[in-house]
């Protein structure tokens, strides 16, 4: 794994095999900050699920994928509990594109990606009551 920062954006390139949720737990940690978005990533990935939020039900609705897919776009947010949201598109062999909530995640081949990293903004979860979930709160 390869990163960089300069001012509060981040550049990094994360290598075969490697689980993208520990390597950004791993960036996280190794430059001191707690809160952060993704705003771009692109590369592969293999071993990883999909989700859709169904409100009614308040589970998710998981799609299970162990062949590698090319990603298309990674973006979400991180916050100071280390709590990590994030969205995915895909495309495979047949050139469908999908996509949902990330759950999972093997790095194939290699993912680039960056990220805003904050140092004053504090991103934390907050319980909303009145959907009963965790929704983002900025500060």
């Amino acid at each position: 794994m390869e990163y960089n920062i300069e001012g509060n954006v981040l550049v990094a390139k994360l290598d075969d095999g490697m689980d993208i949720f520990n390597a950004l737990e791993t960036i996280m940690n190794e430059i001191e900050q707690d809160s952060a978005v993704v705003v771009s990533g692109i590369g592969m990935l293999n071993d990883f699920k999909t989700g859709f939020y169904n409100r009614d039900t308040g589970t998710y609705e998981w799609m299970e994928f162990n062949e590698p897919k090319e990603l298309l776009s990674l973006k979400g947010s991180i916050t100071e509990e280390g709590s990590m949201h994030l969205h995915v598109e895909v495309a495979g062999k047949d050139h469908e594109v999908l996509g949902g909530h990330l759950e999972g995640g093997k790095v194939f081949n290699v993912v680039e990606l960056a990220m805003l990293v904050f140092e004053d903004v504090k991103l934390s979860r907050k319980r909303d009551e009145e959907l009963d979930m965790d929704l983002l709160s900025v500060r």
